[in-house]
């Protein structure tokens, strides 16, 4: 069965060297994980909007 997604959570950072953004994230046993590569914020909001976020959770083995 899948887990839930709703406890996982997601916040954007910039990179305090050179220039980008990457996405923390915290699952509900307070692991955390990033996800960079982003360019700007804006790409990395269209990723949390988007497909690419659920994609990563069914991945996990979240359902969304």
């Amino acid at each position: 069965m899948p887990k839930s997604a709703d406890q996982v959570t997601f916040d954007l950072k910039s990179l305090k060297v050179g220039e980008g953004w990457y996405i923390v994230v915290t699952y509900p046993s307070g692991m955390q994980e990033h996800i960079p590569g982003f360019h700007s914020v804006e790409e990395a909001e269209q990723w949390l909007s988007g497909k690419g976020r659920q994609t990563w959770l069914r991945a996990r083995g979240y359902a969304v």
